[in-house]
């Protein structure tokens, strides 16, 4: 009898095994956090590549024109020449794009995505990056 109320009072107060609970509760919202970091700061950075190819475009679509309105004097832009060199120069980095010219003004929107490397377990697999960049000629 004392043998049997030692295996039940050794039983009633074993903790191994109590860590468990807790291991399955937070390993899985710890990943889930530095997944929420990490792919977080990968759609930041995606934007900001963005930004830089929408900026470089739209100075690219400029000074293909710039010339031309120079020796011209007018304001008047080669709006397939202008949209030519933008499109160029975003098809080289990879993105997507689109180019607007109206008047004086090169306005570029560059659109790309981030590859999630953690939240895609939770099924998001992509995260959207969008920039836009406007460019003036000056004639004066």
């Amino acid at each position: 009898m004392n043998t049997i109320r030692r295996i039940i009072h050794k039983l009633h107060n074993d903790e191994h095994g109590s860590i468990t609970p807790m291991f399955v509760v937070f390993v899985p919202v710890l990943v889930l956090v530095i997944g929420l970091v990490v792919d977080g700061a990968g759609k930041i950075q995606a934007n900001e590549n963005a930004q830089a190819i929408a900026s470089g475009a739209s100075r690219a679509a400029a000074n293909a024109v710039a010339s031309e309105v120079i020796a011209n004097g007018g304001i008047s832009l080669d709006n397939h020449r202008a949209r030519i060199a933008a499109i160029d120069y975003i098809e080289t980095s990879g993105m997507t794009g689109a180019v607007t010219v109206t008047g004086n003004e090169i306005r570029v929107t560059v659109k790309t995505s981030y590859d999630t490397k953690f939240i895609s377990i939770v099924g998001v697999t992509r995260l959207p990056a969008e920039a836009s960049a406007t460019a003036e000629i000056i004639t004066q």
